[in-house]
C-alpha cells in the first residue's frame, strides 16, 4: 500500500511539473541556424564558430514585449557550430548576476560570429516567439597577398643566412 501511495504522489509531482512547464510556453523557444561558406562555388558548413546573441531593443513593430529581467547589456546566449554548421540558443546567461534567463520576446537582437579564417560578422534579427532559424554566410579571409605592383623589391644582399651551430 505504501508503494502505490508513494507511486501516486510521485505521478502528481510530475504531472504538476509538466503543466507548469506547458503552462509557460517557453520550453519551445529558441534561436538556432546554419552557418555557412562559399567555396568552389559549393555551399559548406562552418563548423567551431562562435555564435553569440544580445537583447538589443524592444522590437516596435511587435506588441507584449517580454520585460527586461536586468540590464540587457549584460545578457548573452553563446554557442558553437557543429560539424554541419548548426547551432542552438536557448536561453541567455547574465555575465553581472551569473543568472540565465529564456530569451526576451519581441526583441531585436544582435547576432556576431566569430571563427578563424573568416571575417566577422555583426548582424541584427527580430525574435517573436517559439523557434526561429537563420542561415548565414560568411566571407572566408583570403591568405594570398600578391604584389602587381612592382614597387617592392627584394633587396638579395639584406637577407641574411647562416648557420647556427652548438658547441661542446
Amino acid at each position: 500500500m505504501r508503494n502505490v501511495r508513494a507511486f501516486a504522489m510521485g505521478s502528481l509531482l510530475l504531472l504538476f511539473i509538466g503543466l507548469m512547464a506547458c503552462e509557460s510556453g517557453r520550453s519551445s523557444d529558441m534561436i538556432a541556424g546554419k552557418i555557412e561558406t562559399s567555396k568552389d562555388q559549393q555551399v559548406v558548413p562552418v563548423s567551431q564558430a562562435q555564435v553569440m546573441i544580445r537583447p538589443m531593443t524592444v522590437d516596435p513593430e511587435q506588441k507584449g514585449a517580454d520585460e527586461q529581467p536586468e540590464e540587457p547589456s549584460s545578457l548573452r546566449g553563446v554557442s558553437i557550430t557543429n560539424d554541419t554548421g548548426y547551432f542552438e540558443i536557448a536561453a541567455l546567461s547574465s555575465d553581472q548576476t551569473f543568472q540565465e534567463y529564456g530569451l526576451l520576446r519581441n526583441w531585436k537582437y544582435e547576432i556576431t560570429i566569430q571563427v578563424p579564417g573568416y571575417y566577422i560578422y555583426k548582424g541584427s534579427f527580430a525574435y517573436g516567439k517559439g523557434g526561429q532559424e537563420l542561415t548565414i554566410e560568411l566571407e572566408e579571409k583570403s591568405a594570398d597577398v600578391l604584389d602587381g605592383s612592382g614597387v617592392i623589391e627584394i633587396d638579395e644582399k639584406a637577407i641574411q643566412t647562416g648557420a647556427i651551430r652548438r658547441g661542446n
